[in-house]
């Protein structure tokens, strides 16, 4: 008798066990947000505005003066450098509301190539990205000259904060480095047969943005002296590359273990 009920209980267990399984939600799948971007090239212009397909540069070149723009998403970042203390995404954190981890900056590297002039600049405090809503931002190395925050800001604090031990320690060193080594600074002249290279970082794109210019504004052409560190500009140029981009949240199956 005693055996028939520890029979019957084994069962009964077993059967609210697997029912209460088969009652369990199913994975929630992890959640990204994807930002996917493509040159729009001119109609009519694609000598000077092209594409080159050895890296996917946005490029626009003419009389021997190269500007390549490149775009990169989080992912693409994450992989150039270390996510655990790199300033340019916030991953290793996510936004408790939305569920996924948002983008940090919309990011380019941009690189000056100088073949002819004696003297050429790029002034990043004059970069702007205008988008299709009709708002536009400024770039973080123009920050200093802003007066009104609906153009710039940074939610670098939501990766840092709170953290400690050898993260605050990363924040501390290596973060500010990366920013040292790769942004593109100011007051960094390109003479004759010289290239520079850096990144240049503004707000993420808001929601429901498909198309954006990137401007670079008052590109410097020539100065009325040809010696370094001395000159007044005397010839500029705008140079706008328009973009494509599609963005939005997906969902990646995360592991079920």
């Amino acid at each position: 008798m005693k055996t028939q009920t520890y029979i019957a209980t084994f069962s009964l267990g077993l059967l609210i066990f697997f029912s209460g399984c088969s009652l369990l939600p199913p994975p929630r799948p992890q959640l990204e947000y994807s930002v996917n971007v493509d040159p729009i090239l001119p109609a009519g212009n694609q000598e000077v505005f092209y594409q080159d397909p050895s890296d996917t540069t946005f490029v626009w070149s003419k009389h021997g003066l190269i500007i390549k723009i490149k775009f990169y998403n989080d992912q693409m970042l994450d992989e150039r450098f270390d996510p655990k203390v790199s300033p340019y995404t916030l991953t290793g954190w996510t936004d408790p509301i939305k569920g996924y981890t948002p983008p940090l900056w919309t990011a380019f590297e941009v690189t000056v190539i100088n073949r002819t002039r004696e003297r050429v600049e790029l002034d990043p405090t004059q970069a702007v990205l205008r988008m299709d809503n009709g708002d536009y931002y400024f770039c973080r190395q123009g920050v200093g000259r802003l007066i009104s925050k609906d153009h710039f800001f940074d939610y670098s604090y939501l990766k840092w904060s709170g953290r400690e031990g050898n993260v605050e320690f990363y924040k501390n060193t290596d973060m500010n480095d990366i920013w040292h080594r790769t942004e593109y600074r100011r007051e960094k002249p390109v003479r004759k047969g010289r290239k520079y290279t850096g990144m240049l970082t503004f707000p993420p794109l808001p929601e429901g943005v498909s198309e954006f210019t990137l401007e670079i504004n008052d590109f410097i052409l020539a100065y009325d002296s040809a010696e370094a560190g001395f000159g007044n500009p005397t010839e500029f140029t705008d140079i706008h590359f328009d973009f494509n981009v599609e963005q939005g949240v997906v969902s990646v199956e995360g592991d079920t273990e």
